[in-house]
C-alpha cells in the first residue's frame, strides 16, 4: 500500500517529454513519486491510504519561487509613495528596527502566503540586503517555514561596503547598536549555512548570498575595473561555497558581469551561481552568462521598462532563466500565475512582438527551469518517478477557468494563486481544499498583524503609510514635501 494516490486529474508532468495526461494519476509513497500515468492503470496497480479525487483539476509540480525576500511580508505597500527612497527606508528598518522575533512571525506569514499560492519551494534573502551579523534571524525564519511545511532556501551574506557596518539588536526592549566587521558577517553567514543547509529532512537549504557580485560600482556609472575588495569578496564567497558544498545566489545589474568575469579564478559566475535581476546587461554580458552556465532569474516590474532583462536572448543562447516574484514588498504578491503573465507582457512590449514567451515556456520557468536555477532539478520541478513528491492541484471548476480546454494556456492566462486547491510537499498533504493542515492560519494572521504594528511604531513608518495630497483626484502623484526625505540620517 502506498501513501497517496491522486486520480482523475489533468496531469501536467513537466517531464522531458512535457506529457499532459488527460485522465491522469500520480502515485506517492515515502515522500517520493512512485509513478505517473493513466488513472485506470494506476488505480488497478496501487491501493493507497489516501486517495484524492482530482476530477476537474489540473495536477502539476509545485511552483518554485527562485527569489524573494524574508521580511517583506510585514511591509507590504509601506513607503510605496516614496518609491525612490523605498530601499533605504526599508533597509534601515531591517538593520536597526526589527526584533529577533520579527523574523519568525514574518516567516510564518511569508510561508503561508506562498503555500496558499502553490509555491512549494521559496528562496528567501534575509532583508532587502541580506543580513548575517547574527544567525538568529535566519534560524527563526527557517523554523517558521519548517512549521508551515514549505521548502525554503535561506540566503544570507554580506551587504555592500563600507566596513565596519552598524547593525542593531533589540535587547529587553532597548536598541543596542554595534559596528560589525566584514569578517563577522561572513562568520554569521557560515553559521547559518552550517546549521541549515540540508536541514529539516532537506526541506531547508542555505546558500551564500552577497548583495551584488560587484560591490564597488553604481550600475549606471562609468566602469573601470575590479577593486581589491571586489576580488577579496569573490574569493571569500567562493571559499565558503566550497567549504559547505553549497551554492551562490546574488543580484547583478548592467556592467557587473563584464567586470566580474575579469577575475579568472574567483568570478561569481558559473553553474553553481544564480543571479537575480540582470537588468540592463549588454548582449556581451548575456553571452558570458550563457557561456559560463550561470543561472538567471528575473521578476516583472517597472524596472524592466527602464532596464530590462534580455530573457529571450538568454534563452535562445541556452541559458537557464526562471521567473520570480521578488515579493512581497513593496507591491508584489507571491503569485506565480500573475508573475508569468506580467513577465510575458513586459517582454512582448519590449520586443514589440506578441509571440515571445509562449505559455508552455512560462510554465517551465516557474517549475523545472526554476528547479535548475536553484540547483534542485534532480529532485524537484517535474512529476516523474523517483522525484520528491511536491505536487499542487488547481481547481478548474470555476467560471474564469471554464471551458476546460487547452489546460496549460488556461492556467497561464487565467488562473491565480487562490485557485490552488491542494498542496503536497515531500509527500505530505499540507493544504487540503484550501484548508492548511500544518498550522493555525488565523493565529498566524493575528500574530503577523501584531508584529507589524509593533515594528511600524518602533521604526516610525506611519509617516509613510498615509495617503499624500496627490493620492485622490490627480493623474500623477508627487512626493509630499513633508515626506521628501527618509526619517533616518
Amino acid at each position: 500500500m502506498i501513501d497517496v494516490l491522486l486520480v482523475n486529474g489533468v496531469v501536467i508532468t513537466m517531464d522531458k517529454d512535457r506529457r499532459v495526461i488527460a485522465d491522469g494519476a500520480v502515485a506517492i509513497d515515502d515522500g517520493r513519486i512512485v509513478e505517473v500515468g493513466d488513472t485506470a492503470q494506476l488505480t488497478e496497480k496501487y491501493t493507497a491510504e489516501r486517495v484524492i479525487d482530482c476530477a476537474r483539476h489540473c495536477v502539476l509540480p509545485g511552483f518554485i519561487d527562485a527569489h524573494g525576500h524574508g521580511g517583506h511580508s510585514l511591509f507590504k505597500t509601506i513607503a510605496t509613495d516614496n518609491i525612490n527612497d523605498w530601499m533605504p527606508i526599508i533597509t534601515n528598518v531591517y538593520k536597526h528596527e526589527v526584533t529577533d522575533d520579527f523574523w519568525y512571525y514574518e516567516g510564518k506569514l511569508s510561508a503561508l502566503e506562498r503555500l496558499k499560492a502553490g509555491i512549494t519551494t521559496g528562496v528567501s534573502v534575509l532583508g532587502s540586503m541580506s543580513r548575517s551579523d547574527d544567525p538568529v534571524f535566519a534560524l527563526n525564519h527557517a523554523q517558521a517555514y519548517a512549521e508551515v511545511g514549505v521548502r525554503e532556501i535561506v540566503c544570507t551574506g554580506p551587504c555592500n561596503p563600507p566596513w565596519p557596518h552598524p547593525f542593531s539588536r533589540w535587547v529587553d526592549g532597548k536598541k543596542v547598536t554595534k559596528e560589525v566587521t566584514y569578517e563577522e558577517v561572513l562568520a554569521g553567514a557560515e553559521a547559518v549555512i552550517e546549521a541549515l543547509h540540508h536541514a529539516n529532512s532537506d526541506r531547508t537549504r542555505a546558500y551564500i548570498t552577497p548583495f551584488v557580485i560587484v560591490t564597488s560600482i553604481n550600475p549606471s556609472a562609468q566602469l573601470f575595473g575590479l577593486t581589491d575588495f571586489d576580488r577579496y569578496q569573490a574569493r571569500k564567497i567562493r571559499e565558503i561555497a566550497r567549504k559547505y558544498d553549497t551554492r551562490i545566489h546574488s543580484d547583478a545589474f548592467g556592467g557587473m558581469i563584464h567586470l566580474a568575469v575579469q577575475d579568472k579564478e574567483y568570478a561569481l559566475l558559473g553553474p553553481d551561481v544564480h543571479l537575480q535581476h540582470c537588468r540592463g546587461i549588454s548582449f556581451d554580458e548575456a553571452k558570458i552568462l550563457a557561456e559560463t552556465g550561470t543561472n538567471v532569474s528575473a521578476s516583472p516590474g517597472f524596472g524592466q521598462i527602464n532596464a530590462w532583462t534580455p530573457i529571450t536572448e538568454l534563452l535562445e543562447m541556452g541559458a537557464t532563466v526562471a521567473i520570480t516574484t521578488d515579493g512581497t514588498s513593496p507591491m508584489t504578491p507571491f503569485d506565480m500565475f500573475q508573475a508569468m503573465r506580467r513577465m510575458q507582457l513586459l517582454q512582448q512590449a519590449a520586443l514589440r512582438d506578441y509571440f515571445y514567451l509562449p505559455p508552455g515556456k512560462l510554465l517551465e520557468m516557474v517549475t523545472i527551469d526554476a528547479a535548475r536555477c536553484v540547483g534542485w532539478d534532480d529532485e524537484l520541478g517535474s512529476l516523474e518517478a523517483g522525484k520528491k513528491a511536491d505536487v499542487i492541484t488547481v481547481n478548474m471548476q470555476q467560471a474564469h477557468l471554464t471551458p476546460e480546454t487547452m489546460h496549460v494556456q488556461r492556467l497561464v492566462y487565467q488562473a491565480v494563486g487562490g485557485d490552488v486547491n491542494h498542496v503536497i510537499v515531500d509527500g505530505q498533504l499540507v493544504m487540503d481544499q484550501r484548508q492548511v493542515l500544518t498550522v493555525d492560519e488565523q493565529r498566524i494572521l493575528t500574530e503577523a498583524n501584531e508584529e507589524a504594528a509593533r515594528t511600524i511604531a518602533r521604526a516610525g513608518l506611519a509617516a509613510y503609510m498615509q495617503p499624500g495630497k496627490y493620492f485622490w483626484g490627480h493623474a500623477r502623484a508627487y512626493l509630499d514635501e513633508g515626506r521628501a526625505r527618509p526619517l533616518f540620517s
